[in-house]
């Protein structure tokens, strides 16, 4: 099977503006690399309905799978549903499913009155109509991975909700774009060097020219660690291609000087940076 390519698109004035740090971009390109998914563009974009939709008018003609973070929230710039759905020349209304949920789950006439009631219930204002479908992933949440098109998922923003929806809808994906646990993965192998970047350039250069005749998901990177004295010479490709790659790493060692190190090993020099 043709491997999906996919995008992720992250939308939030506080990540522009360095109020928060973006981790979900993060996590969805290790769900991605883990699930043999080929995430090719992270973008990373304000509260504007604008380029929301200027954004996803671009990104769904070219990917699968549409990955959204952010902005379904109950204030004023969460605005993400609505943009969206018009990018699709849909409509938004109230979900009453949802709606039934959240006063399941939270209860919200009992705390709130007036306009905080109706602002709460903006985030049941979903797109409607019949390429849109709302996955509920768990009995205790009632926010739903709203999909439209079977190809754009919108997810909140929060850390933690995002990486356990992504995590809880990995079943459905993989029947929607009809993945199976022996379609090919991605595999990564690194190799430790003593040598200098520019001592490595020519030669990781002839090996990803060669490389790229075998496969073109085959992919040499090179990545300092200053001050530590080495680099790390990254060989990825897809599972099919093992033994080409380990003959890689046996290259990179012989050639360059170079020990091969565990992907553990790499994690945490780079976390040491």
């Amino acid at each position: 099977m043709s491997r999906i390519r996919a995008a992720c698109v992250i939308i939030g004035d506080e990540v522009l503006n360095g109020k928060i740090t973006d981790t979900n971009s993060s996590f969805f390109a290790k769900y991605c690399f883990k699930n043999g998914i080929k995430l090719e563009q992270i973008v990373t974009i304000g509260d504007n309905e604008e380029q929301i939709m200027d954004t996803m008018c671009d990104l769904k003609n070219k990917y699968q799978f549409i990955v959204t973070s952010g902005g379904i929230g109950s204030t004023h710039d969460d605005i993400t549903y609505e943009s969206i759905a018009k990018s699709f020349n849909l409509p938004c209304s109230i979900n009453e499913e949802l709606k039934k949920r959240m006063q399941e789950r939270s209860h919200p006439e009992n705390r709130l009155h007036g306009q905080a009631l109706h602002d709460y219930y903006k985030m049941a204002t979903l797109p409607s109509g019949p390429t849109v479908k709302n996955y509920y992933i768990a009995d205790d949440l009632w926010v739903p991975v709203c999909c439209i098109d079977t190809k754009v998922f919108i997810f909140p923003g929060i850390p933690q909700l995002f990486e356990r929806m992504i995590n809880s809808m990995t079943p459905i994906l993989k029947n929607l774009f009809h993945m199976s646990d022996n379609d090919c993965s991605f595999v990564r192998y690194y190799v430790k060097t003593p040598l200098s970047e520019s001592q490595i350039a020519h030669t990781l250069k002839l090996i990803q020219e060669e490389s790229t005749a075998v496969s073109q998901e085959i992919k040499i990177g090179s990545y300092p660690h200053f001050g530590m004295g080495f680099n790390t010479i990254s060989i990825l490709g897809e599972q099919k291609d093992d033994e080409y790659l380990k003959r890689i790493v046996t290259r990179a060692v012989n050639e360059l000087q170079g020990e091969e190190l565990s992907g553990d090993m790499e994690e945490k020099y780079s976390d040491e940076r």
